[in-house]
């Protein structure tokens, strides 16, 4: 039996992507290249914080403020932060869709460039906003134009969305670059929302959080699921300044994040683990990578630090993510991502000891 559809916001009713619910489950023959969580995981350390965590810590609701405390350490000595410029949440996501629902007037604005996260587009229109995309293009093998962006942003515009990096290129665009951007929004008041969910692999010195004390509108974005390995923990949080916080806490709730969660990410945090190590083999990798595309496949512009990119067959009618499951290599469909198509598939690298496998499905690909 169907359902009433005229009691539902009509923002609602068209169909939806994400690539999270599309991408097909790899079983023990394929290698997941798929979703962006760290191929090494999480820190050895988590074994030792649960098995020590209080579990009647679980009775009451949570309400420890360690994680949020460990968040201020953990900047400390790169930008002045105080527990009230911080709002824990469920991960990346749950504080874009926190950040959307503050903004969303009726008829506002986002500008953003694209390709970008998916679930950040789409939930900007389920939520009633319009999204200007500044499209990059193949021609300029999908750098980022900064100037383009700049040029999109007006005093109409509710905020900005910089995916930094981007996913699904791994991309990172300087600080110098975001100054730029951020100094645009700060003359029109407009709010500007970084997402740095896999900014964990880059030093922290490069991250926008350097640059929250000079840009009163900057809102940084960080997750706990992607450098550290702990997507399951559903943990991240928010830096902006206080009066902004305010809003978010009026559309959260108190108890974001669960005790084993606030336990593990402060502990993390204080033991100061460092993702960036890591990016010598993600460079190791992506360099055989591009090596082995050939003349039919192009890596787009990307970091090689980050762990995720963007691959695109010349041939537009190729079904790059198919090809790829036919060599037991999962990825994402390039697809999942406006204005993409399917001669695409946005790949997160897997650990050194096991590329070798998508080397020479890739070159297997390429011929």
């Amino acid at each position: 039996m169907g359902i009433d559809k005229t009691k539902i916001r009509d923002e609602l009713l068209p169909e939806v992507r994400s690539y999270a619910d599309n991408t097909p489950l790899a079983d023990k023959d394929t290698l997941d290249c798929s979703l962006g969580i760290n191929p090494y995981g999480f820190p050895d350390v988590v074994i030792d914080i649960v098995h020590s965590f209080d579990v009647n810590r679980l009775y009451q609701y949570p309400h420890s403020d360690e994680a949020q405390e460990a968040v201020v350490k953990y900047w400390q000595d790169y930008a002045f932060i105080e527990p009230e410029n911080v709002v824990m949440t469920d991960g990346s996501i749950s504080a874009l869709n926190l950040l959307v629902n503050v903004f969303a007037k009726p008829g506002a604005e986002a500008v953003m460039f694209m390709p970008t996260f998916t679930d950040m587009v789409e939930y900007s229109r389920m939520m009633g906003m319009k999204v200007h995309g500044v499209a990059n293009s193949s021609e300029d093998n999908f750098k980022e134009d900064v100037d383009r962006l700049i040029s999109a942003i007006t005093k109409d515009t509710s905020f900005v969305y910089i995916d930094n990096p981007n996913n699904p290129t791994g991309q990172v665009m300087s600080n110098e670059e975001l100054g730029r951007i951020l100094s645009r929004c700060e003359e029109l008041s407009v709010y500007a929302i970084v997402d740095e969910a896999y900014a964990d692999f880059i030093p922290r010195e490069e991250s926008a959080v350097m640059l929250g004390s000079k840009y009163n509108h900057m809102i940084s974005v960080r997750t706990f699921s992607k450098g550290f390995g702990l997507a399951g923990a559903r943990a991240g949080y928010i830096i902006t300044n206080k009066e902004l916080v305010k809003y978010i806490k009026k559309v959260s709730n108190p108890y974001m994040m669960n005790e084993m969660s606030r336990a593990i990410t402060a502990a993390i945090l204080n033991y100061d683990v460092q993702p960036v190590e890591h990016g010598t083999d993600f460079t190791i990798i992506k360099g055989a990578l591009r090596d082995a595309c050939g003349d039919k496949l192009i890596m787009a512009e990307t970091d090689d630090r980050v762990p995720i990119c963007l691959l695109r067959h010349i041939d537009e009618n190729v079904d790059l993510q198919r090809l790829l499951i036919n060599e037991n290599i999962l990825t994402c469909s390039g697809s999942e991502f406006e204005p993409l198509g399917k001669n695409f598939v946005r790949m997160r690298v897997p650990k050194i000891a096991e590329a070798g496998k998508l080397i020479q499905a890739i070159k297997k690909v390429a011929l």
